[in-house]
């Protein structure tokens, strides 16, 4: 495990830039929108945000695991196809950590430090996870509770890092057994004169 920390921490660290600079695009994105009082074009913008997160965490991920192709598929390296998970995990440790300091403060109403350290969690988690942010200003139907926002629900802090984890897993998984989605990426150059 420690092998895993500081070999592929590197990957880790730039897909949570990665994360962070998408959050500012998507919240600029979302900002513009809410100016303009456009919820569906909110909805839209975050949705394209969310989508070309997904696009850069699966390339680079399929980026890492097509470096590993030809060791562990000459025996140099061991095979391990779990890696992109990993990887997905550790970069989203800190939503994590985040989305369990938010849910403390729903779950604990009573105290006002937990309440007050969850909003400061999902205020930090809004922050960097941006993208979402259109997504997340939709609202529910709660049953008694009536129209609830997206944001307010501790479980959702939760959910919106599983996409990321998931393109990592199988960027990484595609990368390493040299695969991919659309040939219009094994494009080769004409040389043709």
């Amino acid at each position: 495990m420690v092998n895993f920390f500081k070999n592929r921490s590197y990957e880790a660290v730039k897909f949570l830039v990665t994360q962070v600079a998408i959050s500012i695009f998507g919240l600029v994105l979302s900002l513009a929108c809410e100016l303009a009082k456009n919820d569906a074009l909110q909805l839209a913008c975050s949705i394209f945000a969310i989508l070309f997160y997904m696009f850069l965490i699966y390339t680079s991920a399929w980026d890492i695991g097509s470096k590993d192709h030809i060791p562990v598929q000459y025996g140099h390296k061991p095979n391990q196809p779990l890696t992109g998970l990993y990887i997905g995990l550790l970069a989203n440790s800190l939503n994590f950590l985040l989305a369990l300091g938010f849910s403390l403060g729903s779950w604990f109403q009573g105290s006002d430090a937990m309440v007050s350290f969850g909003t400061l969690c999902g205020t930090i988690a809004m922050f960097i996870q941006g993208m979402y942010s259109g997504v997340l200003a939709l609202e529910v139907e709660m049953g008694a509770e009536g129209l609830m926002r997206l944001h307010r629900l501790w479980y959702m802090y939760f959910l919106i890092t599983t996409p990321a984890i998931l393109m990592s897993s199988l960027g990484y998984y595609f990368g390493l057994k040299d695969m991919r989605f659309i040939k219009f990426f094994d494009a080769k150059p004409n040389n043709k004169k």
